[in-house]
């Protein structure tokens, strides 16, 4: 008697609305299904949110100004993202059971943090001098410049638990490469694929990076960077990846839409290599930003996705792995 043929995942996806405006988009989910992320208001500004099962969305209004993000959430509930002040600039912050912390900056007038650990360890990008370099928060009031790859610019797109940090900073003739940083190594290039350029954008508690070079690529320790193809198209990218080994982002699909451009979809990578098309909310385009922990079978995954008519809107994917 054969084996049985392991069965594809059941996904399920929800359009999570905006708070009035046009426009919204989901950056992050924890294993608790919160999500957080942007939505332009019916005034037009950019506000964060939190989206919650029970509560539906709600305007987070981390700082004082008019426009804000949120960037990440913690299993704990903690967010980060950026805002304007009072005094015209932008900063990181850091919000925690309703109280919202300005993270300053390494000294310029800008800041913003794009994630969180679950030790509460923050990670993004600020400007110093001529220059944006990558930040990140060890604990509280620390904030440290992971410095560059010889070049002007850096950006911390994502932190694990034993505070290794992964993003992208130019190297001495200005080419943008994806990083590692720890604490006892400091910046490490991971290089690229057959793309000159490349960049970081998560990691999981077991080293694993993932990002993107022209293709969606899996860096770990031993095994260097990996290649790990499209839904057909001629790019792709992975934005986010779990402790089990899924890894969530945005490939072409090798069709076309009304107008004449690229098909885009989110994806699913199962740890057996499975790439699946995530699909939308009807229309033709979607983005998988960020993928949770798997909690009972089932994970989650926060993103975009257009509707019917076109529109975009913030959305969750719920996956329940066979």
């Amino acid at each position: 008697m054969g084996l049985e043929a392991a069965r594809a995942p059941v996904v399920s996806i929800r359009e999570l609305g905006t708070l009035g405006g046009a426009v919204s988009h989901a950056k992050a989910v924890n294993r608790s299904g919160q999500v957080v992320g942007t939505s332009r208001d019916a005034l037009g500004r950019t506000r964060a949110f939190l989206w919650q099962e029970d509560l539906g969305i709600t305007d987070l209004r981390p700082l004082t100004g008019v426009n804000t993000s949120a960037n990440d959430i913690s299993d704990r509930g903690e967010i980060v993202g950026g805002g304007d002040t009072a005094f015209g600039e932008y900063h990181a912050y850091f919000l925690s059971e309703g109280t919202s912390f300005d993270l300053g900056t390494l000294g310029g007038s800008a800041s913003e943090a794009l994630a969180v650990n679950q030790h509460g360890q923050v990670v993004g990008h600020s400007h110093v001098a001529r220059a944006k370099h990558a930040f990140v928060i060890p604990d509280p009031g620390r904030m440290l410049d992971l410095g560059s790859l010889g070049g002007a610019t850096s950006i911390a797109h994502d932190v694990n638990d034993r505070g290794e940090v992964v993003g992208l900073a130019e190297t001495k003739v200005g080419q943008a490469r994806a990083f590692l940083w720890t604490a006892t190594d400091g910046i490490r290039d991971l290089g690229a694929l057959e793309a000159p350029a490349s960049m970081a954008l998560g990691i999981n508690n077991r080293t694993e990076v993932v990002g993107g070079s022209g293709h969606a690529f899996l860096w770990t320790p031993r095994g260097g960077l990996v290649d790990l193809g499209t839904l057909g198209g001629r790019t792709s990218c992975a934005n986010d990846v779990n402790d089990l080994g899924c890894i969530v982002g945005v490939s072409q699909t090798g069709e076309t839409d009304a107008r004449g451009f690229p098909v885009t979809r989110a994806f699913l990578l199962t740890p057996d290599r499975s790439m699946l098309d995530l699909g939308t909310l009807g229309g033709e385009h979607s983005s998988a930003a960020a993928i949770s922990e798997e909690e009972g079978g089932v994970v989650r995954i926060a993103g975009h996705s257009h509707d019917v008519a076109g529109a975009v809107r913030a959305a969750v994917w719920t996956v329940r792995l066979m």
